[in-house]
């Protein structure tokens, strides 16, 4: 059991550093389709949810098969991975502020990517 609730414990704080990166268009998406959570705010759909923690956590794949086995209802599995709560009502419990060394690099590494607004509008596709 000890090894669960360790595991929920760093999905999420996985979860809370994907939604304040993303936090624009989270926020966005939100607008139009939100849960309402047991702390009196609201969070995005289950499925988002289920789909961005399995994305960043691989392991746990391994465990939504035997999940959705014994209950496939989204909402009673993001329940049970302690997630049904507001995600910005808790990062200002926190602070408003967590930091992830993981998710910097991520973003380094994203930058690295994505061209600056200066050189894309320079990009000539037909060059």
């Amino acid at each position: 059991m000890a090894f669960f609730e360790n595991f929920t414990t760093s999905i999420k704080q996985k979860w809370l550093d994907y939604f304040q990166t993303n936090r624009g268009w989270l926020s966005l998406q939100m607008e139009n389709h939100s849960v309402r959570t047991p702390d009196g705010g609201r969070r995005p759909s289950s499925y988002l949810i289920l789909g961005v923690v399995n994305a960043i956590e691989p392991k746990l794949g391994n465990l939504m098969v035997p999940f959705y086995r014994l209950n496939a209802n989204e909402d009673a599995l993001v329940e049970v991975l302690g997630l049904n709560f507001d995600p910005d009502m808790e990062l200002s419990k926190e602070g408003g502020t967590t930091v992830n060394v993981r998710s910097s690099n991520a973003e380094a590494d994203l930058s690295r990517l994505l061209p600056d607004l200066q050189e894309e509008e320079q990009y000539d596709p037909l060059a």
